[in-house]
């Protein structure tokens, strides 16, 4: 238990002070026989879902992604109306879903990054920098979020919040010249009146963990893969292009049907 906890602290120290030695993927994830690194691979696997579990149950429990009925994609398989039980564990899977898919799209967004540049050296490495990038940096930004968009006292920094998304969108649909309309309004002005003390520290808080995700981003790149600043850069444009090509997705999507 001890051991635990002293892991526990040293890893949140790292997170704040030593990014760098937080995201370096150990020698053993990096050598060895293919059976050392299957085994390394399930090791980093129980790492990540253990990690997920701690982000998305207290969620979860707080009632946050819990509706009278499960989501319409879990319908099939347990029917339309569900146990108590039931209904907590579609909120457990509705809360992962979001992190998840991140972190899948990040991780081959990355490695296709990486096998362009020709500075790949091996899947795991990346995958090791990614696993405590998002289980980290990446879920403490979803849980401001989902603080903002939940907690009484943050209406403007939550408006605020709002309306970037709702203008990123925008601003893409603009760029394309597509002729469809969204489902909320554009926003008038990007920033309401003024924010609470608590929403603006929220707010500091999610520009403060958004910029150390990048930059673990980028040190896992260059010190897992011996890759340049070039290199560095183009993951994060990347990372950085990943909500664009979601919006252009979806947008496509949109315009076929």
């Amino acid at each position: 238990m001890s051991h635990t906890i002293g892991n526990a602290i040293r890893g949140l120290y790292n997170a704040v002070f030593r990014p760098a030695r937080l995201v370096t993927a150990h020698r053993q994830y990096t050598e060895g026989s293919l059976d050392t690194q299957l085994r390394q691979s399930r090791k980093l696997l129980t790492v990540y879902l253990v990690n997920l579990a701690l982000y998305a149950g207290p969620l979860t429990l707080a009632g946050i992604g819990i509706g009278a009925t499960v989501p319409e994609w879990l319908t099939p398989v347990v029917g339309a109306e569900p146990s108590t039980a039931v209904l907590l564990l579609g909120g457990f899977l509705e809360n992962s879903l979001y992190l998840f898919g991140v972190t899948v799209a990040t991780l081959f967004g990355i490695h296709f990054a990486l096998l362009v540049t020709l500075q790949s050296r091996g899947f795991l490495r990346t995958a090791y920098s990614i696993v405590y990038s998002t289980s980290v940096y990446l879920a403490a930004i979803f849980t401001v979020v989902w603080y903002l968009t939940t907690a009484d006292g943050v209406e403007n920094a939550r408006t605020f919040v709002i309306n970037l998304q709702v203008e990123f969108i925008y601003r893409v649909i603009d760029l394309l010249g597509a002729g469809i309309s969204f489902g909320v309004a554009r926003p008038e002005t990007l920033v309401p009146a003024g924010f609470s003390e608590v929403g603006g520290y929220a707010l500091v808080a999610l520009a403060v963990l958004l910029l150390y995700y990048l930059y673990s981003l980028y040190l896992g790149t260059r010190l897992n893969h011996d890759a340049g600043r070039f290199e560095g850069v183009v993951v994060l444009l990347v990372v950085l292009s990943l909500p664009v090509l979601y919006v252009v997705g979806s947008i496509a999507i949109t315009m076929i049907q």
